[in-house]
């Protein structure tokens, strides 16, 4: 169902567009009379849409979307547009941009209208407007990149080998943010460290398509952010390296993670994702369910430490080590049933967890308690801090059935 707004909400979650004033036509016919370089200009013209409508940052990108789509260069040089190149623009707009229908259709016609092309034809019949429908739905080519128009104002960024890396988001806290994989016609690879730190205000954001990794503390103390949406391009959340800016606790350096005191309360990690840094959703304390990528090693140390209502964690197939205090502090936490696979669960990595019940531990695993922690944490926490029917389910004769026995944990037939 469609309003007078601008994007769908549903799938795309980007920002709605009002069309309610869209009849600038003659505003926007000034600007082509007085400034035609400009439409072979893509930056001028974004400037100059600024100074138009300084106050409608959506109106602004609505019409860029149009201009970028190649469709004012379509109808430059026209006399006139029939129903069916209108209908071919405003699905080509819709379809590709996720944008609702009567916005595109505004913002074709205030391009058709500033350039003075007149109308003509009948109505497209029905049967060709769904084969249209049709041919664009099915054809990948149709699906285009969102570029936002003013992208230079809403972020600061440098420029890498490989392509740009936001450094800071300085727009003002809407609560839906899109980060763009364009900025200025040259494509966005990362969201440096601490890039949306503090923004209290953002709900929810939508990582483009494109972007490959997400910085130390890109999100860190966005409180109010309940949902993010992952690509399927994303390779790593954190560095993998001591190139972000660390945090000192006693004598260890941590480098504070990507989502880490967000409110996030649901988190599916793309399977092309092969590291998650540590501390990376520490301290969420909304998150309910976290599923990650079959093909992920390990659980860094404290990736999901004092996440208080997380219940789901959907484990990764080919998980070989969680680290420590991965889990520690997580109250809610009642089952885990560990994968085939995993060979060591190090110091602390379930201490804390009050609520946990039972525990499923393969027979390779072949460490229990390792890793370079302080050796003063138990891997499920002290004797009184855990649930009083706490229980490892395992085989006879395993390394884990060794392990209940020496700390005197009840165990069961897996």
């Amino acid at each position: 169902m469609e309003d007078d707004k601008g994007f769908k909400p549903d799938d795309s979650g980007l920002a709605p567009y009002s069309i309610t004033d869209m009849d600038d036509d003659k505003v926007l016919a000034g600007l082509i009379r007085d400034y035609p370089d400009a439409l072979s200009d893509r930056k001028r013209l974004q400037a100059l849409l600024l100074d138009l409508f300084p106050q409608d940052k959506r109106k602004r990108n609505l019409l860029m979307i149009v201009f970028d789509d190649g469709i004012v260069d379509e109808m430059r040089g026209l006399a006139q547009i029939d129903k069916m190149a209108l209908h071919r623009f405003v699905r080509s707009v819709e379809m590709g941009y996720d944008i609702r229908t009567r916005s595109a259709e505004a913002a074709v016609m205030a391009w058709a209208k500033a350039m003075g092309l007149s109308m003509e034809g009948k109505d497209v019949p029905e049967n060709v407007m769904r084969a249209l429908a049709h041919a664009q739905e099915s054809s990948p080519a149709q699906k285009k990149e969102w570029v936002p128009c003013e992208s230079d104002s809403l972020y600061e960024y440098e420029e890498t080998s490989r392509g740009l890396r936001i450094l800071k988001y300085v727009d003002f806290d809407e609560p839906v943010v899109v980060i763009p994989n364009v900025i200025e016609g040259k494509k966005v690879i990362a969201v440096g460290n601490y890039a949306f730190k503090g923004c209290v205000g953002i709900e929810k954001v939508i990582v483009s398509e494109g972007i490959e990794i997400l910085g130390n503390g890109a999100f860190l103390n966005c409180r109010g952010l309940k949902e993010v949406s992952l690509p399927t391009s994303l390779r790593g959340i954190g560095s993998t390296d001591a190139t972000g800016c660390p945090k000192i606790l006693g004598s260890e350096i941590k480098y504070e993670g990507a989502f880490e005191y967000s409110g996030l309360e649901s988190v599916t990690v793309p399977e092309s994702v092969k590291y998650i840094g540590e501390n990376s959703f520490a301290g969420c304390g909304q998150l309910r369910r976290a599923a990650l990528p079959d093909k992920l090693k390990e659980i860094r140390e404290n990736t999901f430490r004092w996440c208080k209502s997380l219940r789901e964690v959907v484990f990764p197939r080919e998980l070989d080590t969680v680290r420590i205090s991965a889990f520690e502090g997580c109250d809610v936490l009642q089952t885990v049933d560990l994968p085939e696979g995993v060979t060591s669960i190090e110091e602390g990595a379930f201490a804390g967890c009050k609520g946990l019940e039972s525990i499923y531990i393969p027979d390779s695993v072949v460490e229990i308690g390792g890793g370079k922690g302080t050796g003063f944490l138990k891997t499920f926490g002290e004797p009184d801090e855990r649930h009083e029917n706490f229980t490892i389910r395992c085989h006879l004769g395993s390394y884990a059935m060794q392990y209940a026995r020496a700390q005197q944990i009840r165990c069961v037939q897996g």
